[in-house]
């Protein structure tokens, strides 16, 4: 979809709105894919930046590898005040956007009422949010929590080093070697900019809740870190975002989380995108003769097989852990067929926001996920989009190494079958705590 968007944006910027609005394009892309869409179709187009380092943190979460406003991870980027959305001149509580020129007349955010208009909230809402706001969903600002997982010794090393010339934090992963650059981009406080090269400061989406004019911050100088420190929420700080993913607690017996939303997919009704099993990017063609494991149509395969190969997908050809981070996976067989099993799960057939698809509500708690039918691609086509869903495991079938176990249903039936490997099926990705 976000790939969808952008061309048709360079097309509308290059051939005309007029001309453009009127007609259905046909493009070819750099995978010599075929697109076809109707532009008078196109509500709106926002450019979204997806360029994200997975770190193997526990939670899954991805960093950004560059400030908003940065196009690298030296460059110092944009200043925002807590809760907004926009550069500015002056960062003061006179131009603030959540109080009435004063630090004690908080008009949001405020859980004491000596400080402003009581609304109980401590946390950013996406509306508020810079980076969900300014890059898109799943952007977001991140949390001091997220902040204390970046900053867990058992988790990454940290080193205060100068990169093209720019001071500030090599944030390293002991899990995978990955790494991320924080600039010591300074603060900004009225209309000055108080940077000498050598302090940083980044907001995270928590206010603090005793003194609510504080919101929470990550800083460090050349001599010390403040992994939890607190500014003015009216000063202009950095933002680094984050990638997370949301979702539910079935209550199912393993313990399995089941994530709200396809992968590719930002709401719980898009389809998002299409995976061969074991293929980890989605592509235009999908058969054999593109099939990553064999070279010969399928008859035999290099590392997946029921011949000495292996049966479980290893994390590096997961389509959930390649897009979302470690701290996901496809689900095996046997988490189907718990969320397929009718002692802990209701289904129903139904729609949301217009999407065909079945709604699974768990029988423990009364959460629900919703699968939307997505249909299928096989080579250049898509199949019984919004009559059927296809979701794959990553359980190979024992009796056939050509084909994997998936999840299937319709209207009237909600069952697990096994299909061929080369579809282009949907991912719904699940953690285990």
């Amino acid at each position: 979809m976000k790939a969808k968007s952008i061309i048709a944006a360079l097309l509308l910027l290059v051939a005309g709105v007029q001309t453009a609005m009127a007609q259905k394009m046909l493009v070819k892309t750099t995978d010599n894919g075929l697109v076809r869409f109707d532009v008078s179709k196109v509500e709106y187009v926002k450019f979204i930046k997806d360029d994200f380092v997975d770190l193997g943190l526990p939670s899954g979460t991805l960093w950004s590898s560059c400030n908003i406003g940065a196009s690298s991870p030296e460059q110092y980027g944009f200043y925002f005040a807590w809760g907004e959305t926009e550069e500015k001149n002056d960062y003061s509580w006179l131009t603030y956007r959540y109080c009435r020129g004063t630090y004690d007349s908080l008009t949001k955010y405020c859980t004491a009422e000596y400080y402003g208009t009581f609304d109980g909230l401590d946390a950013l809402e996406d509306v508020d949010d810079a980076a969900a706001m300014t890059w898109g969903s799943p952007w977001k600002v991140p949390s001091m929590e997220q902040f204390d997982e970046l900053m867990n010794p058992e988790n990454t090393t940290v080193k205060k080093t100068f990169q093209d010339d720019v001071y500030g934090m090599l944030i390293t992963s002991k899990r995978n070697g990955k790494s991320i650059f924080l600039p010591a981009a300074g603060i900004r406080m009225d209309t000055d900019l108080i940077n000498d090269g050598s302090r940083a400061y980044y907001w995270s989406r928590d206010v603090v809740r005793v003194d609510n004019f504080l919101a929470r911050d990550f800083s460090f100088t050349t001599t010390s870190n403040t992994p939890n420190d607190t500014k003015n929420r009216c000063y202009g700080l950095s933002i680094r975002p984050v990638q997370e993913h949301e979702f539910v607690d079935l209550g199912l017996p393993s313990g399995t989380l089941w994530a709200t939303c396809n992968v590719g997919a930002n709401f719980p009704e898009e389809y998002g995108d299409y995976f061969a099993w074991g293929e980890t990017t989605p592509k235009s063609m999908y058969g054999w003769s593109t099939y990553f494991d064999t070279d010969d149509g399928g008859s035999t395969f290099k590392k997946y097989n029921n011949n000495g190969g292996l049966t479980e997908l290893q994390s590096e050809d997961d389509a959930a852990t390649a897009n979302w981070g470690s701290g996901w996976q496809m689900p095996s067989l046997a988490q189907i067929q718990e969320l397929n099993n009718s002692s802990y799960t209701t289904t129903v057939w139904t729609q949301m926001n217009g999407v065909s698809g079945r709604k699974i509500t768990s029988k423990s708690n009364g959460n629900s996920i919703f699968l939307p039918a997505a249909g299928y691609r096989w080579r250049g086509e898509l199949y019984y989009a919004v009559s059927y869903g296809y979701y794959w495991s990553s359980s190979l079938y024992p009796y056939g190494g050509d084909y994997a176990y998936y999840l299937q249903f319709l209207s009237g039936d909600w069952h697990w079958y096994d299909n061929g490997r080369y579809y282009g099926q949907s991912v719904r990705a699940v953690r285990v705590p």
